[in-house]
Order: C-alpha cells, then structure tokens, then sequence
C-alpha cells in the first residue's frame, strides 16, 4: 500500500474507520448481550445466581453506557476533525466490554464440570473471532477487546496446572495470535480499499473540475471568437516563430485569406506588406515585435488576395507564457485608407478653391513665405501678377451664376497653362487671381508672362450655347524691389492692377 497516499487521505480514513465502528455497534451489542443471556443461563446449574446476576447486569451496564454514545455520534454527525476523539471513546467502551467477557474465565467456569469449562471457551472464543468483523476497522478498539477477553482465559488455564489446561491455555496462546493476525489483515483490507475509494473519488472529482474548467475555457474561447469575428478592426495571432495561429474576419478580408487556410503559415507569406513611400516589401509590425519583444506600430500597404492594396495601421504586442518567454505577438490591424483620403481631402479643401481647384489665400501665403526664404537665401528675385477680369460682373449677371462659373474655371485652366509648372496661380476669390513666378526672375520676364496671361483670356470663351470675351487687368511687384513680405508684395501688384484697370 503507498503509505504516502495513505498519508494523504489519513484523516478521511480515520473519520470512515470511526463511523464504521459506530455504524456495525448496534447488532454487536445485541449479539454481545444475547451470548451473555445464553452463557448465564448454561452455568446457572453450577453457579451462584447472585455472581451469575451481577456478570450480567455489569454487562447490560456497560452496553448501555456504549450505545447512548453511539447514539450521541449518530445524532451529532461529528465532522472528521473530531474523529480521534470518538475513536477513543469507543475504544474505551470496548475495552471495559472486553474486561466483563474476560471476568467470565474466573466467574463462568465452574470446577466440576469440564464440558461447561469447554462452553465458556468456545463463547469466549466465538466472542473474540466475531470481533474481528465489527472492531478490526480500527486495530486499537479490537486490540482493547481480545487481550481482555483472551489473556484472563489462557492465564486461567495455565494456572489450573494439569496437562490439558496447560495444552488449552497454549492453544488458546495461539488462538489470540491468530486472531490478531486476521485482525489486521482485515484492517490492512478495509484501510486499502478506503484509500483507493478516496482515491478514486478524487480522481472523478479531478476530472469533474477538469471537465468543468474545459468546458469552461470553451465557452469563454467562443465568446473570445465572437467578440474578436464581430469587432470592426482585425485581429491576428502568431507564434514564437512567427506562424498564424489566428484571423479574425476583418484580418482575412485583409490579407485575403481565410484564417484555416492562413493557420501555420508565415505571417510574411499570409500577409503582403509594402512600405508606404518606397515601393519594396517590408515587414508587418508582428514580425518587428517578436525580434523586439516591444510593442510595435507602423502604417504599410497591404495586398489583399484580389491585388487590391489598402493603407494599413497595425499595433502589435508581444505575448508571453507563465515563464515569461515571448509566445507569439497579437496585432491589431485597420484599414486607414478611407481615413487618409478623407484627411487628404479635407487638407487639399482647407488650401485650394473648392471651384476651380486653384490655390486659395492660405496657401499662397504659405508659398509667398516659403519663396521669400528661397528668395534671401539665394539672393535671388521673384514676381507676382494680380489679375482682375474685367466684364466679368456683366457676364455673370447676363449669362447666369452657372455660366460665370464655367467662365472661372476656363480661366484657372489657362492661367495654369500659361505659366511653368513650378509656378503658383491662386485664386483669392471673386474674380481675383494671384500668379507667383518663381525666381529667379526680373520684371522684364514677369511683364512678358503678364502679356501672355492677357493674350490667352482674351480669347472667346464657349459657355453652353453662347460664348463671351474679356479682358484681364494685371498688375506686378517683384521681391525684393517692391516689398519684403506677402502682405507688402500683393499689396503693391493690388494697387498695380487698379492702375491698370483705370488706364
């Protein structure tokens, strides 16, 4: 038997000993106080009632004492912590039953008659072997009830001094030694068979919190699954060594493959990166946080399985087990493409007209400083045209809001066809148009561009089913001769413009 499992479950086993005494006391009692009955009755022949009466009432008695406990044990249902105390209560009740059976060798046995001699024996006998049964779940209760029943016997016997009581009391010896051999082989069997029982009932314990913790994880690993499939960003799960594991839906609609067919593949094979600004493959910020072991965050370009590439920002983390060694990596991927294009939008909406797609004031001021830096710091010049349509109130008002619209951006795209393509042309709004000509140039050039300008929208213009002409008044003022800010230079081509309106 392994003693440490034994060890393990000690206490439970003493607890199951102790109430399988109290459990088989009830017929052992009765039996007790039956074969005492009988015993009194056989000798009343040959012994005093009185010695006979008080054998017995001894033993009514002491039965008595030892059943009112086990009926406080069966009311009270003592938890196992208390089970060594029962134990010895019990043991104590055995042992003074056991003494009564043994006063019996010197108060039963009657000196005339060796048949009787011979009854006592085998009650006492019948006595100690029926023991075995009720008291060997616990070695000491049993041991406190066959030395007092057996040993008065066999000094009774030896004492008696003939050949035959010398011969009973040896097989008498030898009686109680066998009986406490099969005592605790009995007892041997009931601990084995109650270890194995707790045993056994651990294991099916075990495998019920096991199953119930499997069952468990099941359905937290569902709702994982279905909060992961239902979010609207993508979720994909690698490995130590960079292998897929996991894809959400929105990762498959990604990397364009579905998250069976992705599962131990390369997560550079599953997922198609591209840089942003260069046109090579890069990795995904999954793969950069297992060699960093930190959380990692990068905008790429990925192709899904159609060819279709999106802007991608993906925030990676690294995942570590109970040891605290890198696991894998989790990565957070969404689709930023619509974002950046509306961002785009709203920034190229923020600096151009909405109408002619031209520039606005804002970021020709911003061109006007960037030139004037330019400008100083290669000692170079630059000019501006400001352009004023003329007529253009009477076009509008004639021909409709819509014609003078087309009229506007007629004129916009022959602006930007009559400069060079590192030049600015802005609209300020209105009918006003700002031309900024990169440097370096002298007025002699600005005035040669500005005669173009003024050649180009004079020409007709188709509007629907009619057409109009006009003119363009146009004035100059070249850095740094005119001014040294964008307030000073538009100021002088504005005051220009009007001069050459009036003229």
């Amino acid at each position: 038997m392994d003693h440490g499992v034994e060890g393990r479950y000690s206490d439970q086993i003493r607890a199951e000993q102790v109430r399988s005494l109290y459990r088989s006391a009830p017929l052992a009692y009765s039996i007790s106080l039956v074969n005492g009955a009988i015993l009194a009755f056989i000798q009343a022949r040959y012994l005093a009632p009185a010695a006979l009466l008080a054998w017995y009432g001894l033993l009514v008695a002491v039965t008595a004492l030892r059943t009112w406990f086990v009926r406080r044990y069966t009311r009270t249902r003592p938890p196992p912590e208390a089970a060594q105390r029962w134990n010895a209560i019990y043991t104590a009740g055995t042992t003074l039953a056991g003494c009564v059976w043994g006063a019996s060798a010197f108060v039963m046995i009657p000196g005339s008659s060796a048949a009787y001699e011979v009854f006592v024996a085998f009650v006492l006998a019948g006595m100690s072997a029926g023991s075995i049964t009720v008291l060997a779940f616990r070695m000491e209760a049993c041991m406190a009830f066959l030395l007092p029943t057996l040993l008065p016997l066999i000094y009774r016997y030896l004492t008696l001094g003939t050949t035959l009581h010398m011969a009973m009391g040896v097989m008498t010896s030898i009686f109680l030694v066998g009986m406490v051999v099969s005592a605790l082989n009995f007892n041997r069997s009931v601990r084995t068979a109650l270890m194995l029982r707790f045993d056994k009932h651990e294991l099916e314990e075990e495998n019920r919190r096991r199953e119930l913790a499997e069952q468990a994880l099941s359905l937290e690993r569902d709702r994982l699954q279905t909060v992961l499939s239902s979010i609207g960003e993508g979720v994909a799960l690698i490995d130590a060594a960079g292998r897929v594991e996991y894809l959400n839906f929105v990762a498959e609609r990604i990397c364009g493959r579905s998250s069976v067919d992705a599962r131990g593949r390369p997560a550079s094979e599953v997922f198609e990166s591209f840089d942003r600004h260069l046109p090579q493959r890069t990795s995904t910020a999954m793969e950069d946080t297992l060699r960093t072991a930190g959380q990692v965050m990068k905008q790429t370009v990925m192709a899904n399985g159609g060819g279709e590439r999106r802007v991608i920002e993906e925030l990676a983390t690294p995942l570590y087990d109970r040891h605290h060694r890198l696991a894998g990596a989790v990565s957070i991927l969404r689709d930023v493409t619509e974002t950046l294009k509306r961002a785009e939008e709203l920034a190229y909406a923020a600096d151009h007209d909405a109408l002619t797609g031209l520039p606005n004031r804002k970021l020709l001021d911003n061109r006007l400083q960037q030139a004037i830096a330019r400008a100083q710091r290669r000692q170079e010049s630059f000019a501006l045209l400001f352009l004023d349509l003329d007529r253009f109130k009477e076009i509008n008002d004639t021909m409709g809001h819509a014609a003078g619209d087309a009229l506007l951006v007629e004129v916009a795209r022959r602006l930007r066809a009559a400069v060079r393509e590192e030049d600015t042309i802005a609209r300020l709004g209105g009918d006003e148009f700002v031309a900024l000509l990169e440097g370096p140039t002298r007025e002699q050039h600005a005035r040669a561009v500005a005669d173009k300008i003024d050649r180009i929208l004079s020409e007709p213009y188709r509007l629907g089913t009619g057409s109009a002409t006009l003119s363009v008044s146009i004035g100059l003022s070249v850095f740094p001769d005119d001014g040294s800010d964008p307030d000073a230079l538009l100021g002088h081509a504005d005051a220009g413009m009007y001069r050459a309106k009036r003229g």
